[in-house]
């Protein structure tokens, strides 16, 4: 007899293109895509169309919900099951992909959106995820993340968390489902001697551990750029020209002058004006220099470290055996 207990997987995804490859890996690995479910904000409102209480199944409805959210989803919603819409408060018109989705969306819509603020908060609680990270879940879908979710047993998830890591899921954890049962399965044991190859349950699967490594934006620094002014005392060389008076007396020599001509009387005075040039000073502003601020990114390589399990393969006994 083998138990299986059920869990939830949850995660962010920034974009749509990393939550649709992530999605479409999840189904190409082999999982339902019962198993799958997707919340994001509808950004187009879905193409202008009132989304308060729409819940829709495109297997019911043909592709006509799909295409109008074709921009908000895009190829999600050819892989998924379900499709619905839903105007949540302080969030606005979202969109829920996958059976699970589309089942939160009936149950909320049913419930009354009006009256619950947050429900989508209440929701995700209800599904096993602590209310901290139901709210971080909730305000990032109303920023435009896409939060994926996907259910199954403990070996399922495990896959589905290295899938998920690959196309570089935040906020990704591990939840128990609530009200969920251990399931038991029965099976009568076959006798190996008979068979040529083992069954898929019967199967060794040999595990290793491997770095996962999530990158984080921190802040490391603040620059300030500003400019002040100083004051200094300037000095500038101006020519300037000035005027003077020069008198020139000459001696004269046996120069005679008829005595009647000569009038001893007071003569009127010669007058001339001198001048001289000043500095007008003036200031005027120019340009030294330009200062133009920009980032610039540096790439670097870090080397991250931890130690790691491997699973080997133990045989044991004197049969023959071949290892391919």
């Amino acid at each position: 007899m083998t138990i299986k207990q059920y869990k939830r997987a949850a995660g962010l995804f920034y974009s749509r293109d990393e939550a649709e490859s992530a999605v479409r890996d999840l189904k190409a690995a082999g999982y339902d895509m019962d198993q799958v479910s997707v919340v994001a904000k509808d950004a187009d409102q879905v193409a202008g169309h009132e989304t308060t209480d729409k819940i829709g199944n495109k297997a019911d409805e043909g592709a006509t919900t799909g295409a109008l959210t074709g921009g908000t989803l895009g190829g999600i919603t050819g892989l998924l099951v379900g499709l619905g819409a839903l105007a949540i408060p302080g969030i606005g018109p979202i969109l829920l992909a996958g059976a699970e989705a589309t089942a939160i969306a009936t149950t909320l819509a049913g419930a009354g959106i009006g009256a619950a603020a947050g429900s989508l908060i209440g929701a995700l609680i209800g599904l096993g995820i602590p209310e901290e990270k139901a709210k971080m879940y909730s305000d990032r879908v109303g920023r435009g993340s896409f939060l994926v979710m996907v259910t199954g047993t403990g070996v399922e998830i495990d896959r589905a968390a290295t899938i998920m890591r690959k196309h570089g899921v935040e906020e990704f954890d591990i939840y128990d489902m609530p009200g969920a049962t251990p399931t038991a399965i029965h099976h009568v044991d076959e006798d190996i001697r008979t068979r040529t190859d083992l069954g898929d349950r019967d199967k060794i699967r040999l595990y290793e551990e491997r770095l996962m490594v999530n990158k984080q934006r921190a802040k490391a620094g603040e620059v300030s750029i500003g400019k002040h002014v100083e004051t200094k005392t300037a000095e500038v060389a101006v020519p300037v020209e000035r005027e003077r008076i020069v008198i020139e007396r000459t001696d004269a020599v046996n120069q005679t002058v008829n005595p009647g001509s000569v009038d001893f009387s007071e003569s009127k005075p010669v007058r001339m004006d001198v001048y001289q040039e000043t500095a007008d000073i003036q200031k005027q502003a120019f340009v030294r220099e330009e200062v133009n601020v920009h980032k610039e990114v540096e790439r670097d390589t870090i080397t991250a470290r931890d130690t790691v399990r491997r699973e080997e393969l133990d045989i044991q006994g004197d049969g023959n055996v071949v290892q391919r």
